[in-house]
């Protein structure tokens, strides 16, 4: 079901969108929410699948507008918005400038390669931005920010916040900082009551140039980015040993010692049980696992007579997965099979929703089983 926000950008001459308001549909929003709270550090909790029955239900079309305040408390309230505004940003970013791989930062340099000096710079104090990310076909280098405000006078405030965290850090490669987009993402909530009425998403969305870098070292920062992605989904999963394999390539300095990095890693991946969709080949061959509303589902095996009982719960059973294919191209560094494996792993589907980098969300019961590796 979509539902519409009220749309500003800055500059006006580069908005995906030529028209007052912006939609995206509640199962994407939530789809993102799910990935989102994957991969940032903490408790994976179901916070996603709750979004749709908190809107007031006025059909397709309609605004964004909650039923009621996201809590009584101002501590509530700043958590949600935080939380909400994420996987609505991440959402808008996915649909409408097709970013797919998304790096979580922390509050320490990341490391993209470490062996040719690639790697996100602190600039200054404060928080840092939420993401870095880019598209698909490892391109669209963009740095990006998200806040949630209840803010009646509309977000400018913060998207003022946003902005100054986004430009709190450079990614640069052998000392050179390299061109990167910068988005800043702030939503105003709408309430039907007690609440600022109309739902707003505001961007602010120049380039930041840099200097060039040699195209080794642009594959090295898409692959960094990747193995980070990659690892940041899997590793809650039950994952772990896979995901740990992936963050030391990133963080390797040595050529010597890369290759039995690499060794372990592929070691890893071998021994990942695989997920395959039951009656179907559509889907097949995906390292991840099962997630309900709870959280993530792992040191057990989940039957798909456990699975109807989860769906029957309403528990919103889902299986989030990568390509396995996909992760070996991440271990083995190369950039064009990763690209070519992303533009093939798309394919059509009834149910099953793919992220366009080899992820997969599969919506669990009524007959839709995960078998092999959940």
């Amino acid at each position: 079901m979509t539902r519409t926000f009220l749309h500003s950008f800055d500059p006006p001459s580069a908005s995906p969108v030529n028209a007052a308001t912006v939609d995206l549909n509640v199962a994407d929003i939530e789809d993102a929410g799910i990935r989102e709270v994957l991969q940032t550090p903490g408790a994976a909790y179901g916070a996603w699948s709750i979004l749709d029955a908190l809107l007031m239900p006025t059909g397709v079309g309609t605004p964004f507008i909650f039923r009621e305040p996201l809590g009584q408390a101002r501590e509530v309230k700043v958590a949600l918005s935080g939380l909400f505004g994420r996987f609505v940003a991440r959402a808008y970013l996915e649909r409408y400038f097709n970013l797919s791989i998304f790096a979580h930062l922390g509050s320490q340099t990341i490391d993209l390669d470490r062996r040719r000096k690639v790697k996100i710079k602190r600039l200054s104090r404060g928080d840092l931005p939420d993401w870095i990310a880019c598209a698909s076909d490892l391109s669209s280098l963009t740095v990006a920010e998200a806040k949630g405000c209840h803010d009646p006078g509309g977000p400018a405030k913060a998207l003022t916040r946003a902005w100054a965290q986004a430009g709190r850090i450079d990614v640069t490669a052998q000392g050179r900082k390299v061109t990167v987009k910068r988005i800043a993402i702030a939503t105003r909530w709408g309430m039907a009551v007690a609440g600022p009425a109309d739902a707003h998403l505001s961007v602010k969305d120049p380039l930041d140039e840099g200097e060039p870098i040699e195209p080794q070292e642009k594959d090295a920062l898409f692959v960094g980015m990747l193995r980070l992605h990659i690892a940041n989904l899997i590793r809650p999963l039950g994952h772990a040993e896979l995901a740990g394999a992936l963050y030391r390539l990133t963080q390797q300095p040595f050529a010597r010692r890369l290759q039995g990095d690499l060794d372990v890693a592929r070691a890893a991946l071998d021994a990942a049980p695989v997920g395959e969709l039951d009656k179907t080949a559509a889907v097949g061959g995906l390292v991840g696992g099962i997630v309900t509303r709870a959280g993530p589902v792992i040191d057990a095996d989940v039957t798909p007579g456990d699975q109807e009982s989860l769906a029957r719960l309403n528990l919103r059973p889902v299986f989030v997965g990568v390509e396995r294919e996909l992760i070996r191209a991440a271990i083995d560094a190369d950039p064009q099979a990763v690209r070519t494996r992303i533009t093939q792993s798309v394919r059509p589907d009834d149910f099953a929703r793919p992220d366009r980098a080899g992820g997969w969300i599969v919506p669990l019961g009524e007959g839709r089983h995960i078998i092999g590796g959940a």
